[in-house]
């Protein structure tokens, strides 16, 4: 499929060779860019087997490239918890426990248990103190440091100290240690009494804290966990997600921008929830997820990148920034997975009539139409336009 070719074909450039992955002392998200670049190989190779040419060099040098408990950045020091280092650490866990699981990798399982045993689990306590109020200035696409509260050096990405919930949750379906358990089911307490739009968290974190709750679901097969996961992807849909099934950054800014990690992270739960339930909701929810927003976000190179946001009083899609390669780029390859692990969801009709609904969009069966140069198309047929053109693009959506 061109989707998956080309994300891989990028995959294999600039930022991903063996020289760029490993990011400088400097860099504000410690581990986040090598583990969702892991992540991202691990996930082509399940696809279809293929992945780039260095990845077991990539995984060998970690070792070496880490501190002595095998995790980036500095060691915790029991006095401060680096928000964007638990939240980076949570796609090297996910890398680490794919690479074990695909490649039967003893050293990947010790270098995930070294860094749940001293990178978070001594932290479990800083969760009583995490704060929600006076979060310091808004962040960019890619998020920065803000202030420190707490004990907590904090991010403008706020929440994303609860990313780890995915990782966590893995580890735990793989280790079943109780402690993990213990301080998944104390992070989940929290998440759940947390006013997302009051605290303007952001959506990404939202979303892959919820995977991360079903993978516990899935794990345990305790109810709560699912009902959890429902309630709050419902409360995303109606809260944080655009006409174009993208996402808002944060819940409560719809002037800013949309983040395809997100739109994977909506797309997996749709897909997942499909499958366990078979309610047509999350099916149609799933299909209009890829057609018009997660397709919309890939560019023309193979990689993805965010958008502007639709909603009631602004009907224009641009692209707002072609390419966010140091995560987007990378999460697109997990939603390209379960695209190719479910294809027969996602067939359409194209002689279909026209519908309008009621926001005053038109689809043709799930696919929504936009308006470019006074033509009605696809949406979907909107991410071939090349990069010279796609920033002067308007789309109007309804």
């Amino acid at each position: 499929m061109r989707n998956i070719q080309l994300n891989l074909e990028r995959l294999h450039g600039k930022g991903y060779t063996f020289e760029d992955l490993f990011q400088s002392e400097s860099f504000g998200w410690q581990g986040d860019w090598e583990g969702r670049a892991l992540l991202a190989f691990l996930n082509h190779y399940e696809i279809n087997q293929k992945t780039v040419p260095y990845l077991h060099q990539f995984f060998d040098a970690l070792p070496e490239r880490t501190n002595r408990h095998f995790y980036f950045g500095a060691e915790f020091d029991g006095i401060t918890v680096n928000e964007q280092q638990f939240s980076g650490h949570n796609w090297y866990l996910r890398g680490l426990l794919k690479y074990a699981k695909l490649f039967n990798s003893e050293l990947a399982l010790k270098i995930a248990k070294s860094t749940v045993e001293n990178l978070y689990l001594p932290a479990l306590e800083w969760y009583d103190h995490y704060p929600l109020e006076n979060r310091g200035a808004s962040g960019g696409v890619f998020g920065n440091t803000t202030n420190e509260q707490n004990g907590w050096k904090l991010s403008s990405d706020i929440g994303c100290a609860f990313m780890c919930v995915d990782g966590l949750a893995h580890y735990y379906q793989a280790t079943k240690d109780d402690r993990v358990k213990t301080f998944l089911d104390k992070l989940i307490d929290l998440f759940v009494t947390i006013d997302l739009i009051k605290y303007k968290f952001q959506t990404h974190t939202t979303l892959t804290c919820l995977r991360g709750i079903y993978v516990l679901y899935q794990t345990t097969q305790e109810e709560k966990y699912l009902q959890i996961v429902k309630e709050k992807f419902a409360f995303y849909v109606a809260n944080g997600m655009t006409f174009t099934y993208e996402n808002f950054n944060w819940f409560g800014r719809k002037d800013t921008w949309t983040e395809p990690c997100a739109v994977v992270d909506s797309f997996i739960l749709a897909v997942e929830l499909y499958n366990l339930t078979k309610e047509s909701n999350y099916k149609t929810l799933a299909r209009r997820i890829w057609f018009n927003g997660l397709q919309f976000c890939q560019r023309e190179n193979g990689g993805a990148g965010p958008n502007t946001c639709v909603y009631e009083s602004q009907n224009v899609l641009k692209i707002s920034m072609y390419e966010a390669a140091g995560c987007c780029t990378m999460r697109y390859a997990e939603g390209l997975l379960f695209y190719a692990q479910n294809q027969s969801l996602f067939e359409w009709d194209s002689t279909a009539s026209v519908v309008i609904d009621s926001f005053g969009r038109s689809f043709i069966d799930d696919v929504l139409l936009v308006k470019y140069k006074e033509k009605m198309i696809p949406i979907f047929s909107c991410n071939t336009i090349p990069k010279e053109d796609a920033l002067e693009m308007e789309l109007i959506v309804f």
